[in-house]
């Protein structure tokens, strides 16, 4: 009998440690999209999506740090959320801006759903993204060498 106690300790243990280990990740979870269009034609309609379409109260922004602090009131209770834009180069070489959504307070999915709501305005704002920038079609030839200097003559 005392061996089952001892495994069953040693199992809650193992228990209560990994709940320890999982919960900061479930308090930063944050979730992100980029969109291919340049950070100062994201930051206007980013605004007016959470004020305006949205109707979520926000707290504080700052264009120049890339940040917005809103209420997200579309959840049964008002959580604290937070936007953040960080310039980018997407894949194709364009300017593009990464969208990160954190609301600490509910389930990821709610970040998803406003991320991909937040994109699909973008697009409708800005139209089709720029062309990605051409690539040379070859690399530019190499310096021309000096030539070696002529040995003495006897």
């Amino acid at each position: 009998m005392p061996n089952s106690r001892r495994l069953w300790r040693g199992c809650g243990l193992a228990a209560f440690a990994a709940a320890l280990l999982t919960l900061p990740a479930l308090s930063w979870a944050r979730s992100l999209q980029t969109v291919p269009y340049p950070m100062a034609s994201v930051w206007p309609g980013a605004v007016r999506f959470l004020r305006v379409d949205r109707d979520f109260p926000i707290r504080e922004k700052d264009e120049s740090a890339g940040y917005i602090l809103f209420d997200h009131t579309d959840s049964p209770k008002l959580c604290k959320a937070s936007l953040e834009l960080i310039a980018v180069t997407d894949p194709q070489g364009r300017d593009a801006t990464r969208l990160v959504v954190s609301i600490p307070d509910l389930p990821r999915r709610y970040e998803t759903m406003l991320l991909d709501k937040l994109a699909a305005k973008i697009r409708d704002d800005n139209g089709p993204p720029a062309p990605p920038p051409r690539k040379p079609d070859a690399a530019p030839p190499p310096p021309p060498q000096p030539a070696p200097p002529a040995s003495p003559t006897p």
